[in-house]
């Protein structure tokens, strides 16, 4: 019976072991869970919260657009005998891109310069006889003229005679009629003059609009000749080729689209929410892999486009170089309002831990736990997202921000 005591009091043993073991580890998770000393206490010393205004920036997305760009089209029927340039060549203002041939236009032109050479010659004759029968009117007319003086005298002489009685009355009578018909006959000469000098002077001029119609008619079709040669109005570069040596176009089929590369500007993309934020002429940079430019808001459309609108911005100087059109880009516009941000210097273990909690510090010494986010600013600095009511807080791990209240008085 002692023996059976024994044994069982020997097997207690165990059981007891095991409970005061487990009572002490729930001993210790109840320590760690109310008690803060068990937080390292380097977690535990208050870092001190500076801020910074830093200027307002809103980000958007986009790319580089030119301010002009024309699409060249066939002015004509023809074929493309002349071919200069290729797609994505930088061209000059006045560099030839192209030369058509039209094969009727140059037939019509030979047409109308040989109309033109014909008429001017029937024009030099019609005028030379229109001045030849000028000359002779007014050479009747001097004739005319003889003639009437001649009579006069006939006539003074028969009057001398009439009373001296030499000559009848009728033969009187017979030179004075002689005159009177001379006479006529100038007056006649004169007015066919008058009515031919008016005559003459349209003539001439119909004669001569003659002319100047040929003229305009082939100065017209050459001019038409010479819109088949096609050149740049600016100077730029050739986004897009549709043409190809030897091809037959129609009129008004596309050939080339150019743009303008001198003056650039950049369409981004900012959320919807922003609109009232943005100004004319607000500074901007313009951010890509190759630098930075200065550039500042020219236009602002805000219609609506999933979710975002567009945003033109303007270079302040030329653009560089290595500026292309099209090119993708970051553009960074500075608001008015400047931007206030909170920052701590971040812990040197900081990369152990994947996940950290923000505490704040209240006057009574007392540490609450936020819900306010971090990000890493610079190589050892962290800023958060929303704001902090005082001048210092705890960063803890995760695994070690089980308490939404710390008494930093029982801490030490």
């Amino acid at each position: 019976m002692e023996e059976y005591l024994i044994v069982k009091q020997k097997s207690r043993y165990p059981i007891a072991i095991a409970a005061l073991l487990l009572l002490l580890a729930l001993g210790y998770l109840i320590k760690i869970l109310l008690f803060s000393n068990d937080i390292p206490e380097r977690y535990l010393k208050p870092i001190l919260v500076s801020q910074v205004s830093l200027p307002n920036v809103l980000k958007g997305i986009g790319t580089i657009e030119p301010t002009q760009r024309e699409l060249l089209s066939a002015p004509l029927k023809g074929n493309i005998n002349t071919l200069t340039i290729r797609e994505g060549q930088a061209i000059k203002k006045g560099q030839v891109l192209a030369k058509l041939t039209n094969y009727e236009l140059e037939q019509d032109i030979h047409n109308a310069s040989y109309e033109q050479l014909n008429l001017e010659s029937q024009v030099a004759i019609d005028k030379s006889n229109l001045a030849i029968k000028l000359s002779q009117i007014k050479v009747d007319l001097s004739k005319a003229k003889m003639a009437l003086q001649q009579q006069a005298l006939e006539l003074n002489a028969n009057k001398v005679l009439l009373e001296q009685g030499i000559i009848s009355a009728i033969r009187f009578k017979q030179s004075e009629m002689l005159y009177k018909q001379s006479e006529l006959e100038v007056n006649a000469k004169n007015d066919e003059l008058s009515l031919f000098k008016e005559a003459f002077d349209q003539q001439l001029i119909a004669l001569d609009n003659k002319v100047n119609i040929a003229k305009n008619k082939l100065s017209y079709l050459q001019r038409r000749q010479e819109q088949l040669t096609l050149t740049a109005n600016f100077d730029g570069t050739v986004s897009q080729n549709l043409a190809k040596l030897g091809q037959a176009v129609t009129q008004g089929q596309s050939l080339f689209e150019l743009i303008e590369t001198d003056n650039l500007l950049a369409k981004i993309q900012v959320p919807q929410y922003s609109s009232n934020q943005l100004k004319i002429g607000q500074k901007a940079d313009i951010v890509t892999p190759s630098g930075t430019i200065a550039a500042k808001v020219d236009y602002i459309d805000t219609v609506i486009r999933n979710g975002a609108i567009n945003v033109f911005l303007v270079l302040d100087a030329s653009p560089p170089s290595w500026l292309r059109s099209s090119q993708a880009i970051e553009a960074h516009i500075y608001l008015e309002q400047s931007l206030v941000v909170q920052n701590i210097k971040k812990p040197n273990d900081f990369d152990n831990y994947s996940l950290w909690k923000i505490y704040e510090i209240t006057p009574s010494s007392k540490a609450i736990l936020t819900h306010i986010n971090y990000k890493t600013t610079e190589q050892d600095t962290l800023s958060f997202d929303g704001s902090l009511q005082g001048n210092y807080v705890l960063l803890l791990p995760a695994a070690y921000a089980t308490q939404s209240n710390l008494d930093l008085k029982k801490a030490f």
